[in-house]
């Protein structure tokens, strides 16, 4: 894929819900009334063309996805062309046939529930359905992995707690996101949701997305806005029409034609896509879903603090969420802010990338960077350009945390399922998350431009005795030596 292909399609599959949420306009605009809805052929070619395009993943939303009869089967082309989907409903479902076919298929599954309460339920939803939705949870969950979506409002804040329970009970993932300001109507308030939520960041079967958090406490005064909308992401009605800038900010919308082609060279959208009308449209937005795919295409610090996230996201859900024996949270949150400080401090606002992953310049005996405290050589900048985003760049924290992943944790874990000499093994997954975030501090600190650093002795000794461990127990369990990761890749 080229950086400058398109990755993601949002399709507002139907504009048509059963449910009356506080936070969301679909009811409540006449604009989404009686919105036509392609032919399931129409939906065909339109997805494929997207495929085209470069799109390898596709968000099925509305709208209740479930209220369109074609989703079943565009899910099933989407998958016969290679490209990854996501579905989530509201769990008020009409038709068990037609939520089993969509379980089949769709590659990652949500239901959105805000509360087991429900006074609060009818409240936020203004409808009676948390009886049906806890029992279209209790149906997946038996088929497949299923995750719900949680919306934090002040109309349920104090209550997630319960949630959170009820998640790690059930061992299903809980995703929390706040609700955007401009439906709740309390811009004081999104600080707490957001305070809350980073709180929950090392709790079981909890999904935070850190880096969203901490871009709307931090990073939203800065002057780049990283909004993926028309240069990663292509926005759909229900209709075909392409929403510009985006479904959340829309200002104006292309007409389906039955060719993508002539919609994207449209001088309408290069108006949007090349950021013309986007800039002061979009200066204050804090709508979230756009920003995360802009975050891969720049090295900096909302980077940093997303490949942090995401792979504490990972080892949760892969090792860590059945484990009983991990540190205590609070111990982990005092780590945590002191990264955050750290990353905060790495200032690139001083040099354009000019649509590289960060800016360099050759400065005689090598590459200057406004990221890596040491010149990068010949080969290493060589070596960097070749990645597509920042994910497959090898200079990163990131990079080595794979390694280790994979060539680790996984044979750690499957011994210590199989219950073969489960107390050693236990110390592998007991300082897991510690050494994630230990990691993260050193690796910045030391290779960095960060001008607050954390103390490099004391972190290097701490990593140094985890890999002599892992050493030593990778002699017994097979997965050999561990080599030192504290020089550069």
């Amino acid at each position: 894929m080229k950086r400058d292909q398109f990755y993601c399609m949002r399709y507002y599959i139907t504009y048509r819900c059963n449910s009356r949420c506080r936070y969301c306009n679909v009811w409540q605009e006449e604009a989404f009334a009686d919105r036509k809805e392609l032919t399931q052929d129409d939906a065909r070619t339109l997805i494929r063309q997207c495929f085209e395009a470069g799109v390898r993943y596709i968000d099925f939303t509305g709208g209740e996805p479930l209220l369109c009869e074609n989703l079943p089967a565009l899910l099933r082309y989407a998958k016969t062309l290679g490209i990854k989907t996501e579905v989530t409903i509201n769990g008020i479902c009409q038709g068990q046939d037609r939520l089993l076919e969509t379980v089949r298929w769709a590659d990652k599954f949500n239901v959105s529930l805000d509360t087991l309460n429900q006074e609060t339920y009818q409240k936020i939803r203004g409808v009676d359905g948390l009886k049906q939705v806890k029992e279209t949870i209790e149906t997946v969950r038996k088929l497949r992995p299923v995750r719900m979506m949680a919306t934090v409002s002040k109309d349920n804040i104090w209550e997630l707690d319960e949630l959170i329970n009820f998640a790690g009970q059930n061992q299903i993932e809980i995703y929390l996101n706040p609700v955007f300001s401009y439906f709740d109507g309390e811009a004081e308030g999104e600080e707490d949701y957001t305070g809350w939520i980073r709180e929950q960041i090392y709790e079981p079967y909890t999904i935070v997305m850190l880096h969203f958090m901490e871009w709307i406490r931090e990073c939203r005064m800065r002057a780049q806005i990283p909004c993926s909308a028309n240069h990663q992401t292509l926005t759909f009605a229900p209709d075909g029409s392409l929403l510009l800038p985006c479904y959340h900010a829309v200002q104006e919308t292309l007409p389906w034609n039955g060719s993508l082609a002539n919609m994207l060279e449209s001088p309408v959208f290069e108006q949007y896509g090349a950021g013309k009308k986007k800039a002061d449209l979009c200066r204050d937005c804090m709508v979230i879903p756009y920003f995360g795919i802009s975050f891969n295409y720049r090295l900096d610090t909302c980077f940093l603090i997303q490949s942090y996230s995401e792979k504490l996201n990972h080892l949760k859900r892969d090792f860590m969420n059945s484990f009983s024996g991990q540190k205590k949270n609070q111990y982990l949150r005092s780590h945590l802010e002191e990264f955050l400080r750290m990353a905060h401090s790495l200032d690139t606002s001083g040099h354009e990338n000019g649509g590289n992953l960060y800016w360099a310049r050759w400065a005689g005996d090598g590459y200057e960077t406004d990221i890596y405290r040491e010149r990068l050589t010949e080969d290493e900048y060589q070596q960097e350009q070749k990645a597509k985003d920042c994910w497959q760049l090898k200079l990163t924290p990131h990079h080595m945390f794979d390694w280790i992943y994979e060539n680790i944790y996984k044979i750690a874990h499957q011994k210590y399922q199989a219950g073969e000499r489960a107390e050693e093994l236990t110390e592998v997954f007991a300082d897991a998350m510690e050494f994630q975030i230990r990691w993260w501090k050193w690796y910045i600190s030391y290779y960095m431009k960060v001008s607050i650093t954390c103390q490099l002795k004391k972190e290097e000794d701490w990593i140094d005795r985890y890999f002599a461990r892992l050493t030593q127990l990778g002699r017994r369990y097979g997965w050999g030596e561990v080599k030192n990761f504290r020089s550069r890749p």
